[in-house]
């Protein structure tokens, strides 16, 4: 939002007609559209209508003649015959009635005769005349057909295997009401979408579906089959017309984007019609910016001779207006800047003597180290070798946990750690403590995080160990699977209930400079933070001891780790 009142009047200006006039065109396109699709609808259901009265009259026609056909005195004789003397010329008698009753219908393709008792079909086509051994199961599926309602079905062809009829099956009654016989009527699928769907073709781009009352597809645009499985979405119409005597429905799919197509090149025109209306907003709101703008002029130049230094000069308030607030504003941000120059000072200030601080801590660590060697080399001195040794190990160790460089270490190095610390302790154990390294050499070059193994070792010196009953023994163990590094540390002791172990796991450690106050929860929070999902610790116990184990990737390049 510009800051001037001369900017702030032309961006509203503006701002107002770019506004009004996309609301326009949005209310004008949304409207259009929605009349475009209305009519559409209006007009694609018509044609559906007219088609499928169309189509109804046509299967009314097919359906009475088949009936006709299956209560024919002459069918039935010359099945009769058929069955009596399984004479070859009989079944050309009955092709020759089939074929003279699809003369007399243009929808008919074709007719059958099927006589279960024979397992044979005659046909109304020249070739076959008809078919022998037909399949058990087919005739069944006919004869299912043949007791099911008025309406038309879909049947596997018995003669052409792989293609499928649109048929009304009739069955052929003796005078007991028993079917000995059918007449199928069949209707080829291409000829139904040529005669009843092209018509409903146009320019747009759809489906159109001929469906049965289960929504199995008798015919469409391509010769996709089976059943409909369409989901309507947002950026389709759909147009259904179902008729009335067969019972099947006529489905148009189309595509919003196709049916708005002539609608969307408007768009140019529209967008004609915003650029000059926001030309005459801006022409307009410059006109009337500049005529606002001449009063503000001397504030402006007060604001210049402030720039040059002087924050102490304040500008007059004279008017109530905007102008009358810009000022009040501008003032307002001169001791908004004083403030800020003093607190900036006061900053400085605080943050040289935290500098201060910081080097002086920095004496404290030397300090200890280099009084820790004067002792080491007195005691060297003194023929103490042993207490020399021991105050040697605790300087690496205190420089290990206390210096900030160096976030990982290879594992042969914190291995070296470990084997210091555990002198100490066997320094203040009177029992000695017994460790056992498994540590292939191979694994030995991949980097850890420094200081992880010890707090585990010493958790299991704490509460594994059982010094009293000799149970004084400590395996740290190593090996790599699948890319990861496990390193596990094993005591023989009492054990840990699952209590104290998740007690243990999440327990802060202190926040002390000595390696003792980095604690077990630690660890887990580093792995955590080095390694996400990949980095991990597990406690188990049991009656003869507890295990810690660290899964962590296998690295040996520092620049692995975000530190």
């Amino acid at each position: 939002m510009p800051r001037t009142l001369r900017g702030k009047l032309l961006a509203s200006m503006i701002l107002i007609t770019t506004v009004a006039a996309l609301l326009l065109m949005v209310i004008f396109y949304l409207r259009s559209s929605s009349i475009i699709q209305e009519n559409y609808i209006e007009s694609l259901y018509s044609g559906m209508q007219q088609a499928g009265e169309q189509f109804d009259e046509s299967m009314s026609e097919v359906y009475h003649l088949n009936t006709f056909a299956s209560c024919d005195e002459n069918v039935k004789e010359g099945i009769k015959q058929y069955l009596e003397k399984d004479a070859e010329e009989e079944l050309w008698n009955l092709s020759e009635l089939l074929h003279d009753y699809v003369q007399r219908c243009g929808s008919i393709n074709s007719m059958y005769l099927v006589i279960p008792e024979k397992c044979i079909i005659a046909t109304s086509q020249e070739y076959p005349v008809y078919k022998p051994n037909i399949e058990i199961e087919v005739l069944e599926e006919i004869a299912d057909a043949g007791k099911a309602s008025i309406c038309p079905v879909i049947l596997e062809d018995p003669l052409r295997s792989g293609s499928e009829i649109y048929s009304f099956v009739s069955p052929v009654t003796d005078e007991a009401g028993e079917a000995y016989a059918y007449v199928m009527s069949n209707i080829l699928e291409r000829d139904l979408y040529y005669r009843y769907l092209d018509k409903l073709e146009d320019e747009k781009e759809k489906n159109i579906y001929l469906l049965d009352s289960e929504n199995k597809i008798i015919s469409g645009k391509s010769n996709e089959r089976g059943y409909l499985k369409h989901e309507q979405s947002n950026q389709e119409i759909c147009v259904s017309y179902t008729t009335s005597f067969v019972n099947c429905r006529i489905l148009a799919v189309s595509k919003k984007s196709a049916v708005l197509a002539d609608l969307r090149r408007m768009r140019f025109f529209l967008l004609a019609v915003f650029a000059a209306a926001l030309g005459v907003a801006i022409f307009l709101a410059l006109k009337i910016s500049n005529a606002m703008y001449r009063p503000i002029r001397a504030l402006t130049r007060t604001a210049e001779q402030i720039s040059e230094g002087d924050l102490d000069c304040r500008t007059e308030i004279v008017r109530s207006d905007e102008i009358g607030r810009l000022s009040q504003e501008f003032n307002h941000m001169l001791d908004q800047i004083q403030e800020l120059i003093a607190r900036v000072i006061q900053e400085e200030r605080l943050k040289k003597g935290a500098e201060l601080e910081a080097l002086q801590y920095q004496i404290t660590p030397h300090f200890m180290y280099n009084t820790l060697n004067s002792i080491k080399y007195a005691a060297l001195l003194k023929g103490e070798e042993e207490l020399g040794s021991y105050i040697e190990d605790f300087i690496e160790l205190l420089q290990a946990s206390i210096s900030r460089k160096g976030a990982v270490v290879t594992l042969a190095e914190e291995i070296h750690l470990v084997g210091n610390y555990m002198k100490l302790q066997n320094m203040r154990y009177e029992e000695k403590i017994e460790v056992i390294y498994q540590i292939p050499s191979e694994v030995q070059e991949y980097l850890i995080p420094r200081l992880m193994l010890q707090p585990l070792v010493e958790n299991a010196i704490l509460h594994g160990l059982d010094l009293k009953n000799g149970k004084n023994r400590i395996t740290i163990g190593s090996e790599v699977r699948d890319g990861i590094l496990y390193l596990w540390v094993q005591d023989y002791g009492r054990g840990m209930t699952e209590d104290q172990i998740r007690k243990l796991l999440t327990k802060k450690g202190k926040k002390t400079n000595g390696f003792s106050g980095i604690g077990v929860a630690n660890v887990k929070e580093r792995l955590t933070l080095y390694y996400g999902e990949y980095g991990n610790l597990t406690y188990e116990s049991s009656k003869t001891g507890t295990k810690a184990q660290t899964s962590l990737p296998t690295y040996k390049e520092p620049d692995k780790y975000v530190l």
